[in-house]
């Protein structure tokens, strides 16, 4: 309990100096600070202070001037402690590897539940929240087949729609499931996620959220929000995607990560997938069935073993803590 109260204390300077305008303007730099501590097991509320003090002294001043803000943000974790909700820095033992791809990683993050993204490759699954039927009866042939047999992590934003289907399919497939919120823990969107609450953990799944606990949804967090589905997913499947769709903008931001696309096809004429067919035309891959979800992930992890993610080993670090 010691040193999750401890460690609580620089979730809360990471609260602090996420909301600082100079962390906006010098992200990459406090990356490259938290990897640096991290790799000297400095990374804890003494280390950062220490280091601030003889680097960045006015971000120090300005924690130290601070103390009441962190008292109350202390006072306000109380609650997640008690419902088992963790809390996570950049640099950490549990953070994502995942996550050290994005140009922009959380600084922090929060999860209810178990870290499933620990225990092997995850696949994302984005489309449509008013799917064909023909749409979420592959998902139960060819999808459903894929998750049983190579029980892979399964990666969505709990939307109703292909979301919740993909979530539903994993969990009575018994694999684990991550739901990535567009708002806080405490402030759960769509609101019928508290009915998956249990059954996500029976599964070994998490909540997971990088905004504060109340933060409520508004709509500009559904786009953010869809980065951090698109860096947990070793790769990406769209079912059903239409022209300027928050499914499109997943898709895209997978590609920029160097993550594989994977599109499920449809008819030309058919409006519902004019967006997976633009993803096709430049250069995604085309699933037709579970097979080939199974050749593509297989194929993938070959990949990924000839250049593994490398937390902060070839980054040039400038002259900072």
């Amino acid at each position: 309990m010691q040193r999750t109260l401890y460690m609580n204390e620089l979730y809360i300077l990471s609260q602090i100096i996420k909301a600082h305008p100079r962390y906006t303007l010098d992200s990459f730099r406090w990356q490259e600070t938290y990897l640096r501590l991290a790799a000297s097991n400095e990374l804890n509320p003494d280390g950062l202070m220490a280091g601030l003090k003889i680097h960045w002294p006015d971000m120090y001043q300005y924690l130290d001037k601070n103390q009441t803000l962190a008292k109350e943000l202390k006072e306000s974790l109380r609650p997640l402690q008690l419902l088992g909700i963790q809390l996570l820095c950049f640099g950490e033992n549990d953070y994502p590897t995942e996550c050290y791809r994005m140009e922009d990683p959380p600084l922090t993050l929060s999860y209810w539940g178990e870290p499933a993204w620990k225990k092997g490759p995850a696949l994302a699954v984005v489309g449509s929240r008013e799917p064909q039927r023909e749409s979420l009866e592959w998902m139960e042939q060819d999808l459903a087949p894929f998750i049983e047999k190579e029980k892979i992590c399964v990666v969505s934003g709990g939307a109703r729609g292909v979301d919740q289907k993909s979530h539903s399919i994993a969990l009575r497939k018994k694999v684990p499931t991550l739901v990535i919120l567009p708002s806080g823990l405490g402030e759960f969107y769509p609101a019928n996620l508290k009915e998956w609450i249990q059954p996500v953990f029976s599964v070994g799944g998490a909540f997971i959220s990088e905004y504060d606990y109340q933060q409520r949804m508004h709509k500009h967090l559904f786009h953010h929000r869809n980065r951090l589905i698109a860096a947990l997913g070793r790769a990406s499947l769209i079912v059903e995607a239409r022209k300027r769709s928050g499914t499109l903008i997943t898709a895209q931001q997978a590609a920029q990560l160097g993550r594989p696309v994977w599109v499920v096809p449809g008819h030309p004429r058919d409006p519902n997938f004019q967006g997976s067919l633009d993803l096709l035309s430049e250069g995604a891959q085309l699933v037709r069935d579970a097979q080939d979800l199974s050749m593509f992930f297989h194929s993938e992890l070959e990949s990924e073993k000839l250049s593994p993610v490398q937390i902060g080993v070839n980054l040039e670090l400038s002259p900072y803590i």
